[in-house]
């Protein structure tokens, strides 16, 4: 008889993902923890890809992946690490652009069962279509399991990594307000996106905790691309008074308004202030020192190809309720933040 991932954990009595840590040589493994699990795999003569290769007829392995914006650099955060995950489970990741186009998701949908895919991750469109959650339901119950990733749905409820998008705004909008800041305008992310929302909701929380209300020609509808930040940031710069700080809804917004400040030769900090919501790599080789709420854009991807194994392999790790993983963010500062008429950073 075979032996995979699960009859390691069981044994060594920790989780499946605690074994996958150990075999990728991941952190947050204690030693001895980890000296068990390496013992119990070699007594029990197991190779990673064993279980993989010994899986039940019709099972293909081919994983769909589902990206509303193939050009934005989160999304290839994302498949490094559902990509390296993928790998220890001997899954096939196949890649799927939806273009922020909710006919191309349903296309895409209509195809599944041609290209005899296993299970589908997917960062969802419109969070509130309906033909969206009655079409992932019934791939539930033909047995390909769904997990959604960064955007959930409103009306129906799968397995899914997501962050805290809320929490990581009222701290970027509040690190404003204490550098005195009190014209803060926001570019919002898509009205039908949980994230553009929860971000939206943190933004207004942290104005109503500092007694302040919002104003509506401080308040742009965006739509996480850059394009349109560009436009928006127009149109926000020029009012007669305009915002002293910016906090911008994704990468993709930031990266707009970068734009727009630097062909303008307007300076972070000097000119205006700004927090965006996701790092850019691309900032390391610059001198444009933007302030971000980060998250750990690996481990989701990651996480997520954990919770479709559970699913995949029908193990008591899968029974019960659905699944939701929740990652932390954490404000980095940079310097962006500041602003010259702040006399204090402890208002």
């Amino acid at each position: 008889m075979s032996v995979n991932i699960y009859d390691v954990a069981r044994k060594a009595g920790v989780s499946s993902a605690t074994v996958s840590r150990v075999l990728n040589d991941r952190p947050h493994v204690r030693e001895n923890t980890k000296q068990r699990v390496m013992d119990i795999i070699k007594e029990m003569n197991y190779t990673p890809n064993a279980l993989a290769r010994k899986l039940s007829t019709g099972n293909t392995l081919n994983i769909g992946f589902l990206i509303p914006d193939i050009e934005n650099p989160f999304f290839s955060h994302l498949l490094r690490g559902l990509t390296n995950a993928a790998e220890q489970y001997g899954y096939n990741i196949f890649l799927y652009g939806t273009d922020d186009s909710i006919e191309k998701e349903h296309r895409f949908f209509s195809s599944v069962k041609a290209e005899r895919l296993s299970g589908i991750i997917l960062i969802p469109v419109d969070a509130n279509n309906l033909e969206t959650c009655k079409r992932l339901l019934d791939f539930e119950k033909a047995h390909v399991p769904v997990v959604l990733i960064d955007r959930g749905l409103k009306n129906c409820r799968l397995d899914g990594v997501f962050s805290e998008d809320f929490n990581g705004s009222v701290a970027a909008v509040e690190c404003l307000l204490k550098e005195g800041h009190r014209r803060i305008a926001t570019i919002k992310g898509p009205e039908n996106s949980r994230p553009g929302n929860e971000r939206w909701q943190g933004y207004l929380a942290a104005l109503d905790k500092w007694g302040i209300e919002p104003e509506a020609r401080y308040i742009a509808q965006g739509n996480f691309h850059q394009e349109r930040a560009y436009e928006l940031m127009h149109d926000l710069m020029e009012q007669a008074e305009p915002p002293t700080a910016i906090f911008s809804s994704n990468n993709m917004t930031s990266m707009g308004c970068l734009r727009y400040l630097t062909e303008r030769g307007m300076q972070l900090g000097r000119d205006v202030s700004m927090i965006g919501f996701d790092d850019m790599e691309f900032l390391k080789y610059t001198n444009i020192h933007l302030s971000v709420v980060d998250r750990d854009i690996y481990s989701m991807g990651w996480n997520a190809i954990e919770l479709l194994a559970k699913r995949l392999h029908n193990t008591e790790e899968a029974d019960g309720c659905r699944q939701e993983i929740f990652m932390p963010t954490k404000l980095i500062l940079r310097g962006s933040e500041k602003w010259k008429g702040s006399k204090s950073h402890e208002l």
